[in-house]
């Protein structure tokens, strides 16, 4: 895929492949959208960003997404933006190798969303074989 064509991918809501891998749910942070997301929907609490502040959504102690139950999201018709437009397999592409290695280092549980998404490339339409 062309830079232009993963760029357009990130702003259409996700038709990733997951069949029950949900690395993505404990791995980062999930912002909510200012202008998508109402945050009274969510619960979430402000953490500091770029010198001002993202409202995101909460966490169980183990890391997991708040919403994260044993058979999937159970918020999944109402889920924030992030998590309709998260491409596990975009973002593999995007991120370049020293980025990646970088973001583990940050936070261990990233190695499975690149995981997951080297898992399914082969599913994302327009991506060579």
């Amino acid at each position: 895929m062309t830079p232009a064509q993963l760029d357009q991918k990130r702003q259409q809501h996700s038709d990733v492949p997951c069949n029950g891998c949900t690395a993505c749910c404990r791995s980062d942070r999930i912002v909510l959208h200012p202008q998508f997301d109402r945050h009274d929907d969510y619960r979430h609490h402000l953490e500091p960003h770029a010198g001002g502040q993202v409202r995101v959504l909460d966490r169980k102690d183990n890391g997991d997404c708040t919403y994260l139950t044993d058979t999937g999201c159970s918020i999944k018709g109402k889920a924030p933006e992030i998590c309709k437009r998260f491409d596990c397999r975009v973002l593999l592409l995007i991120t370049p190798t020293e980025r990646q290695a970088i973001r583990v280092a940050q936070n261990a549980a990233m190695a499975h969303v690149y995981a997951a998404g080297a898992e399914r490339l082969h599913t994302l339409t327009g991506t060579p074989s």
